[in-house]
């Protein structure tokens, strides 16, 4: 009855999975909503690997809920980043060597020390979460890709840096080429995103010519992906007028 009741949860699993990468491909925050509350039972389950990655998704759900739709208030972001911290919080909780989960708990704590205060609470456990991220997977492109995008936001004296940014983005792409998911649950994010942050971090150095290729070849990789044909590209053709 139990293994009856795990391959359930897995076909369940799977099918909310793709679900959520689909709602946040293609920009929709009410179907993420309705499909969290689906995978709150799933975290119920006695299959320790399900609910590690039903915790994951909680926490990616929500972290897309936080950083993706402009049309959510602030106050519902934050809600919503305190959401997704809990959420991976609880996932490495379960398994202290899930690497993915570390990295995008760095990205949220990162994403909380906003400030001088909040940085000095929330900076350190950032470095801390994305460098066990790195340990323990150093060839994962995601958490490669999440680094990277740390850099592109800290301030030069916390280690940031744009050019620093753009070497990852562009070692995360290439790591996505040969990349090989590890299970069946495992997160396939990430492989046209790169190159909407390469995009972003040639922006940022104003590299425009640069730009425009990077998001090319993220409309190459996942033709008509929403964000860059809608928001990225249009914002750079108006910078580079």
């Amino acid at each position: 009855m139990s293994q009856q009741v795990s391959a359930q949860d897995s076909t369940q699993f799977d099918k909310i999975r793709q679900s959520i990468e689909t709602a946040v491909d293609s920009l929709q925050p009410e179907r993420l909503i309705g499909l969290n509350t689906k995978l709150k039972t799933l975290t119920q389950t006695g299959d320790p690997e399900i609910k590690k990655y039903a915790y994951y998704y909680l926490g990616y759900s929500n972290y897309r809920l936080q950083n993706s739709f402009p049309q959510i208030n602030e106050d519902q972001q934050e809600k919503y980043l305190d959401e997704a911290t809990g959420m991976f919080e609880k996932a490495v909780e379960i398994d202290r060597e899930f690497a993915e989960a570390y990295a995008m708990l760095g990205s949220c704590y990162g994403m909380k020390a906003s400030g001088i205060f909040s940085g000095m609470k929330y900076g350190p456990k950032s470095d801390n979460a994305m460098s066990k991220a790195k340990e323990l997977a150093p060839a994962n492109p995601r958490i490669v890709m999440l680094d990277a995008i740390g850099k592109l936001y800290k301030p030069s004296m916390f280690g940031g840096s744009i050019e620093g940014a753009i070497e990852g983005f562009k070692r995360a792409a290439e790591l996505f080429e040969d990349w090989q998911r590890p299970n069946t649950y495992a997160p396939r994010w990430g492989e046209a995103e790169v190159y909407a942050w390469l995009g972003q971090g040639y922006v940022k150095a104003e590299k425009y010519e640069e730009a425009r290729q990077a998001y090319r070849k993220a409309l190459e990789v996942k033709p008509g992906f929403p964000w860059v044909k809608n928001m990225l590209l249009p914002e750079l053709e108006e910078k580079s007028e």
